[in-house]
């Protein structure tokens, strides 16, 4: 059951910030960075929304993306400009982040006794109302308000320093006059590394049906994560997938033997600049293995081609 409670406050509107190409700043830094996001699709497919903070202490900057879809309306808020201290959040058993002067944060709690962590998130922020926006404030007023409850961890890793927990979000968003709720599956990571990030191609995919849930991570020489399906984790060995696209078909390779086809179709795609190039992401829907799914599948482009790469190494 999905806990009902709104635990932040709707907060001023947020102050407008110069929309540049910042982010060049750390482009190709091995300093630390770490990041945290919670994303949810509902499973109708109608409504989805993510909210993501990039912090890199030593540069001192953050990342700021939150992106709102409901009934075909796509809207986005990025800005690579904000400031950062020089503290370390993920580490901390309570971790706040935030972007100021601008209205917007992410509040984990890691709980004792094995508990999922819990995470409340609050923005007010000015979107555009494109798939293909600028840094910086749009002009369509925007809210959300929500928590994350986790239910479970994938134990299959992604990537070393990564955090994967399945749960749901309850609360509820305000976009350009209209309300919608947000109840459904959801997903949060946190992550910690000391390595160059967007400096490899990879495709990076949430998806969550009846009983399922799966996060996956395909790259130049292979792919990591898994599925968890009916209570029971498979984590995979491989995977063959369709390069971007409103319409993909994908198939899962794992450890066990087993290779599951899959067919995703885009609910929305969009951009989002970094460095001097595009981002690529999309909320997707369609078949997963034996049920339907919804989810978020992203990618970055670069060489090696990793779609190619992928279907040669699986040819045999």
């Amino acid at each position: 059951m999905i806990l009902r409670r709104t635990l932040l406050a709707a907060a001023p509107a947020a102050l407008a910030l110069p929309a540049k190409a910042a982010d060049i700043a750390v482009r190709g830094s091995k300093a630390y960075s770490e990041s945290a996001m919670v994303m949810t699709v509902g499973l109708d497919g109608a409504s989805a929304m993510t909210l993501r903070f990039c912090r890199f202490p030593v540069e001192g900057q953050t990342w700021l993306w939150c992106h709102i879809f409901h009934e075909g309306r796509f809207y986005a808020f990025t800005s690579h400009d904000l400031p950062c201290s020089s503290d370390r959040l993920a580490g901390s058993p309570v971790a706040e982040y935030r972007a100021n002067p601008l209205k917007a944060e992410l509040v984990r709690v890691r709980r004792g006794g094995g508990a999922m962590p819990a995470v409340r998130l609050s923005a007010e922020l000015m979107f555009h109302e494109s798939r293909s926006a600028p840094h910086g404030p749009g002009k369509i007023p925007g809210r959300i308000t929500c928590q994350f409850l986790g239910v479970s961890p994938l134990g299959a890793q992604v990537l070393e320093g990564r955090d994967e927990i399945y749960g749901f979000v309850e609360g509820e968003a305000e976009i350009g006059g209209r309300k919608l709720r947000l109840n459904g599956p959801s997903k949060f990571h946190e992550q910690r590394q000391e390595a160059p990030r967007f400096d490899q191609p990879f495709n990076y995919a949430w998806l969550s049906g009846d009983s399922a849930n799966a996060t996956t991570l395909l790259g130049a020489k292979g792919a990591s994560g898994g599925w968890q399906l009916d209570g029971a984790e498979t984590a995979l060995s491989d995977m063959v997938l369709d390069p971007p696209g409103a319409d993909r078909r994908v198939t899962w390779k794992f450890k066990d033997g087993r290779a599951i086809p899959g067919h995703l179709k885009a609910l929305v795609r969009y951009e989002i600049p970094v460095y001097d190039r595009k981002w690529q992401g999309s909320f997707v829907q369609g078949d997963g293995p034996g049920r339907k799914v919804v989810g978020a599948m992203n990618d970055w482009l670069a060489e090696p081609d990793i779609y190619v790469a992928a279907r040669a190494r699986n040819a045999a």
